[in-house]
C-alpha cells in the first residue's frame, strides 16, 4: 500500500469515527428532564437533607436514621433528579438514599459507582441496591458481582441481564399492568434469572414513566392511576422490602 492509499485509509476512518462520536452525542443529548414536581424535592425540610453533588443526589434523614441505605440507578437517558420524589419519600422514613448521576445518563457507562456511594457512607451497615428500567438492569449487575456488599436488590420496571438465580440477596420487581416498555411478556422470558427469593409486585393501572418524574416517555402506554398514587404504592413496597433486610 502506498503512501497516498493510507492516507485515503487513514482519512475514511477518521470520518467514520467522527460520525460515531457525533451520533452519540446526538443520542445522549436528547434526553428525559426532571419536571417541576421532582425539581421541588430536592430541597432539603426538617425530617431529612438533600445534598445534590456532581456526581450523587444524596437524602440523608434527620430523625429515625435506619442502618439500611438505598443506592438508585436511574432510567436510560433520564436525568437523575427525576427519582427525586421517591428518594425523598424513603428518606422521610429513615433511610439514607443516594441517587447516582450517569455518565451521559446511562447506566453502563459507569456501573461500579455504587462502590462510591458505599465507601462514602460508612454508617450504613446493609444496602439495597435499586434500578429503573435499564439502570435496573446494570444495579443487578452490580448486585451480583458484589453479593458482599449488597443484601437487596429492587427491580423497578426492569430485570437481569446477568442470570441472578443463585445470589444470595433479595430481590423486589415492580412494575405497572400498563408499562408498554418492560412488559408482562418481558418479566415472564426473564423470571428464571431473577434470585430465587424475588417478590413480584404489579400495580394495577401503573406505567414505566410515572416510576420518576420527567413527563411522557414515548412507546409507553397512558397510565389510568395518578402518579402520586403509582409513587407512593412504590415506596410501601419497597419499604416493606426494606424492613426485611
Amino acid at each position: 500500500m502506498n503512501f497516498t492509499k493510507k492516507r485515503i485509509v487513514l482519512l475514511v476512518f477518521l470520518i467514520l469515527l467522527l460520525t460515531v462520536l457525533i451520533s452519540f452525542l446526538v443520542y445522549v443529548s436528547d434526553y428525559y428532564h426532571a419536571d417541576s414536581r421532582a425539581i421541588n424535592a430536592l430541597s432539603s425540610t426538617s425530617y431529612y437533607t438533600v445534598n445534590n453533588t456532581a456526581d450523587f443526589i444524596t437524602f440523608t434523614p434527620i430523625h429515625n436514621k435506619s442502618s439500611v441505605g438505598v443506592i438508585f440507578y436511574p432510567g436510560a437517558k433520564v436525568e437523575a433528579e427525576s427519582y427525586a420524589v421517591i428518594a425523598s419519600e424513603l428518606a422521610y422514613r429513615g433511610y439514607t438514599t443516594v441517587i447516582v448521576k450517569m455518565p451521559f445518563n446511562l447506566a453502563f457507562l459507569d456501573v461500579n459507582k455504587a462502590d462510591q456511594v458505599i465507601t462514602n457512607h460508612p454508617e450504613i451497615t446493609t444496602w439495597a441496591i435499586a434500578g429503573h428500567s435499564l439502570g435496573g438492569v446494570f444495579a443487578s449487575d452490580y448486585a451480583v458481582n458484589h453479593e458482599d456488599k449488597i443484601k437487596g436488590m429492587i427491580y423497578l420496571a426492569s430485570y437481569p441481564n446477568v442470570n441472578a438465580s443463585n445470589a444470595s440477596f433479595k430481590a423486589l420487581s415492580i412494575r405497572g399492568s400498563q408499562d408498554n416498555l418492560t412488559t408482562e411478556e418481558d418479566i415472564s422470558k426473564n423470571r428464571d434469572k431473577f434470585p430465587l427469593n424475588t417478590t413480584f409486585i404489579t400495580i394495577p393501572g401503573g406505567n414505566h414513566y410515572n416510576v420518576g418524574d420527567y413527563g411522557i416517555q414515548k412507546g409507553d402506554n397512558n397510565s389510568t392511576i395518578l402518579r402520586e398514587v403509582q409513587q407512593n404504592q412504590i415506596v410501601t413496597y419497597m419499604v416493606e422490602f426494606l424492613k426485611s433486610l
